[in-house]
This record gives C-alpha cells, sequence and structure tokens, in this order.
C-alpha cells in the first residue's frame, strides 16, 4: 500500500514537470519563434516605439513556377520574418512592403519592369504553433495589393483579418513565400530590389515621410508609422575628403604588364581606388579591417578598402546583404560613390533623356552638372551599363580636377604596350598611373614637374 501511494505522487510530481514544461513552450513558441533558424528580415520594435528592419523579403533567386512548385522550394523564395517587440503590448493590424533600388541588368526599362514586378509576384505569409506554420495571414496575394507608396490612395498596404498580439518582450516568426506567376516574360529576369516591410503603416499614413534606404541599409520608422532612415546618410551629414593636391598614382598595371583601359572595372578596384584617394586625416579616422558584408573575406586583397569604404557610408551592398567585391560597376553606381565627395546640385530638369526613374538619379544629375560625367550622342546617360577603366580613370580625374596635355608630360613615365598616345583616353590614363608634382597653369591643366615613386598604401 505504501508503495503504491510513493508511486502515486511520483506520477503526479512528473506529469506537473512535463506541464510546466510544455505551458513554458506554448508561451515562448506561440507563433512558432525558431531558435536555431536565422531570420532573413529582422523587425525590431524598440523601447521607444521606433521600429528598425534589418534584411530583405527578396533574398535568392525568384524565377516563373507554379505554386504547387513554390511550396517545394521550386523557384520561390522562402524565408522567416522575426519580430521582437522591445515596446508596450500591442496588436499588428497592418503589413505593407516597399520596393527600393531596382537594379536592372536585362535591359527593359524600368517601369515595365516595376508594374510587371508587382502584378507578377506574390506573397504569402503564415504563422503557427508549436515550431509549426499552420496559419494563412496573407495568401499569395500579389504584391500591388501589399504595396505600400507615398501619395497614392491605392497602395495602403494589407489588412490583416486575424491581427498579431504581440506582449512586451515577445519574439514571433512568420514564415513567408514569395511566388512569381509561372506566366511572367523576360522583363523579370536578372533583377534585384530591396523589399521592406512596414507594421501598422495605415494608421497613420498621412504622417508618413518616406526616405529611401541604401541598398542593404537599414530601414527605420517609429510605431506611429513615420518612416526614417539608418544607412545611407543624408546628403552631407558626413563629409568624406579626397587628396586633391597631390597627385599620386592610384591605379596599377596587371602581373602580364597591360593596364587594360578598355577593360572592365570591378566594384572591389574601385573601392581600392577611392580608398588610396582618401584624405590621410579622414581615411584614418574611418580605418577599420570589421568587414559588415558575407562575401568580402577577410583575406581578400581589397577587404581593408571595402571596409573602410563602408565604414564611411561612401560605399553601401545589395539587398541581399552582399557587396559583389568581383562584379562589375555601373556608370550609375560610380556616379553616386563620386557624389559622396560634394554637395549634390540641386538644379531641377534630368540631363539625360533615360534617368527620370533611375534609383540614381539625383546622383547621375549632380555629377552632370559638375561636368563629371557624360553621356552618349543620343542624349542617353546608360545608367546601368558597365564602365570601362578608361571612363573610369576619367570621371576620377574630373572629381579631383586633373588633367594634363600630352605635351606637358614628361619622360620616363610607366608605359604599358596597350596604352598608346593616340587612344582618346591616354592622358587620363597617365594622370592616374604615374606620381608627380605639378604646376597649374591658366588654363586649368597642369605642368608636370618631376615624376616620383612614393610609398602608397596600396
Amino acid at each position: 500500500m505504501k508503495n503504491k501511494v510513493l508511486r502515486t505522487l511520483l506520477q503526479i510530481l512528473i506529469l506537473a514537470a512535463l506541464g510546466g514544461i510544455l505551458t513554458s513552450l506554448l508561451i515562448q513558441y506561440t507563433f512558432a519563434t525558431n531558435i536555431d533558424k536565422e531570420a532573413n528580415v529582422i523587425i525590431t520594435i524598440n523601447s521607444d516605439g521606433s521600429i528598425t528592419q534589418e534584411g530583405s523579403l527578396f533574398r535568392g533567386q525568384l524565377y516563373p513556377a507554379t505554386v504547387e512548385d513554390a511550396e517545394k522550394g521550386i523557384g520561390g523564395i522562402h524565408g522567416i520574418i522575426r519580430v521582437n517587440n522591445q515596446f508596450k503590448s500591442m496588436s499588428i493590424e497592418n503589413i505593407a512592403i516597399g520596393l527600393k533600388d531596382f537594379i536592372i541588368r536585362n535591359g527593359y526599362p524600368e517601369q515595365n519592369v516595376y508594374n510587371s514586378f508587382i502584378r507578377n509576384v506574390n506573397l504569402k505569409v503564415e504563422k503557427g504553433f508549436l515550431l509549426v506554420f499552420n496559419k494563412t495571414i496573407i495568401d499569395y496575394t500579389r504584391l500591388e495589393d501589399i504595396l505600400y507608396e507615398k501619395d497614392n490612395e491605392e497602395h495602403r498596404g494589407y489588412v490583416l483579418k486575424d491581427k498579431l498580439s504581440l506582449a512586451r518582450g515577445d519574439r514571433v516568426d512568420l514564415k513567408y513565400t514569395l511566388h512569381m506567376a509561372a506566366e511572367t516574360g523576360d522583363e523579370l529576369e536578372a533583377i534585384t530590389v530591396s523589399m521592406p516591410i512596414y507594421l501598422n503603416l495605415a494608421e497613420n499614413i498621412s504622417e508618413v515621410e518616406e526616405k529611401d534606404p541604401a541598398p542593404g541599409g537599414k530601414v527605420a520608422y517609429n510605431a506611429a508609422g513615420i518612416l526614417g532612415l539608418q544607412g545611407e546618410p543624408e546628403e552631407n551629414e558626413f563629409n568624406p575628403a579626397l587628396n586633391k593636391e597631390d597627385h599620386i598614382q592610384y591605379i596599377q598595371g596587371y602581373p602580364d604588364n597591360t593596364v587594360r583601359p578598355e577593360g572592365l572595372i570591378t566594384r572591389e578596384e574601385a573601392a581600392a581606388v577611392f580608398y588610396r584617394l582618401l584624405d590621410d586625416d579622414y581615411r584614418q579616422s574611418i580605418l577599420t579591417t570589421k568587414q559588415k558584408f558575407p562575401d568580402v573575406k577577410s583575406s581578400r586583397w581589397s577587404a581593408k578598402h571595402i571596409s573602410t569604404l563602408a565604414n564611411g557610408n561612401i560605399v553601401s551592398g545589395y539587398p541581399d546583404g552582399n557587396f559583389r567585391p568581383g562584379g562589375h560597376i555601373t556608370r550609375a553606381e560610380l556616379a553616386t560613390i563620386s557624389s559622396k565627395f560634394d554637395k549634390l546640385s540641386t538644379d531641377s530638369g534630368d540631363s539625360f533623356a533615360d534617368i527620370s526613374s533611375h534609383w540614381a538619379n539625383k546622383y547621375i544629375n549632380s555629377a552632370a552638372k559638375k561636368g563629371w560625367v557624360k553621356g552618349y550622342p543620343d542624349g542617353t546617360f546608360r545608367p546601368d551599363q558597365y564602365i570601362t577603366r578608361a571612363e573610369f580613370v576619367t570621371l576620377v580625374n574630373s572629381v579631383l580636377a586633373r588633367r594634363v596635355k600630352k605635351e606637358n608630360i614628361l619622360p620616363g613615365i610607366r608605359e604599358f604596350p596597350d596604352l598608346s598616345p593616340n587612344m582618346w583616353h591616354y592622358e587620363n590614363m597617365v594622370e592616374a598611373i604615374n606620381s608627380h608634382t605639378y604646376i597649374r597653369l591658366e588654363d586649368s591643366y597642369e605642368e608636370w614637374i618631376e615624376i616620383y615613386y612614393p610609398q602608397l598604401d596600396m
């Protein structure tokens, strides 16, 4: 009899312990919080009511597929949206997405790509219970029905039928799937776009003052729906300084003794050039080896150049968080970087026929009005076209006011078999390849005094 009582008490204690564990799990995992799974998008509602977001929904490769295939991971993009609430208890009743920084590599007009994207790409969002996502709150809805656009009454986000209630301290994971309609055409090939998420934006939509986040940047807005910015700073918030006095060498040849003026220049090569051209004191003030881009390893030759310029907000990455150091740089990207070193020109009107809706419009216009960039005979700029090394040094020399005529170049310069005096870019290439002292002539050109070989931080 005594043993039976003890056995019964032991069973009660075990059941009580299991009940406590299950209760804890119920509290912790009510919305399927995945402790070990990395989130693609992290939204934090801070203790002061402000909201910050890191990451983007658009990560990976998205291509036309059936819904059934997208569910299986064929053609679709899957991920986790993690919401951390450090504010007070609140309810999320409205979810909206934005579309920022389209990068189009397929030659189609941006407006055509944009219209096709919002009509052919669908979003599904699920919440769950005990690590199982089994409750659909947005079911393969076209982006145009979830979109937020400033000053557009039709695009005000998506009202949830079942609101999400969050207590202070809660962390909620939502599973999302992006699906592209099977009948989508070639206009959505080879594109990249940033897709921030906004919560409860409809509550105070009239108060929203939108600002453009940098590619890969961090969006911030408050709980009432006022959007701000962390990532790319306002113009003139910082003043990166270039060394315009010392005309040092800033590009090098290749091991095969060529300089390849008509070759394309990569993003890491461009970062290395601007690193070398920074004012010494300013470079020291932002110098860092701490890398923010997962695809730039510490052992990479350009790691220091990229990390330092990123620390100074001079360069930024893509919406997927990567920098793509070996990727070629476009005319628009170079105009944007160059414009960080001077006050933006605010003159109205576009300088070229093909930049009106381009993400780099203000930077291209500013660079054009300063005479740094030029277009083509047909009146276009071709912003998404890759830039050659010769075009690159021509722009950089314009920014630095470095210009020399053939007759004022000294003998003894570095020579390369693929660079000859009859080439249109000869003076600009020679100017970039050789360190020299000079005097400024009345016509704003320079006359070289001496070629020298300083110890440079290349």
